[in-house]
């Protein structure tokens, strides 16, 4: 049995770059959600708060489809 190492790292950075990725988007999300409830809350709207929230969770829901994609495709 011989394992390619340097394919393994990139496996792994790959991954670790793309959840790292994925987290952030979301986390960015949530708080353009915050900043939206935030806003209503007193009366006026954030616009910027909605959508950064709406492309945020899009990015992540593209992200999580290419991966079932790679997955089933593969």
């Amino acid at each position: 049995m011989n394992i390619n190492w340097s394919l393994l790292v990139e496996v792994l950075v790959v991954a670790f770059g793309t959840a790292l990725g994925t987290v952030v988007l979301f986390s960015l999300g949530v708080r353009g959600w915050s900043d939206h409830a935030d806003a209503r809350e007193k009366g006026g709207s954030s616009v910027v708060g909605i959508a950064m929230a709406a492309v945020s969770f899009a990015l992540c829901a593209a992200i999580v489809a290419f991966g079932l994609w790679i997955i089933v495709a593969g």
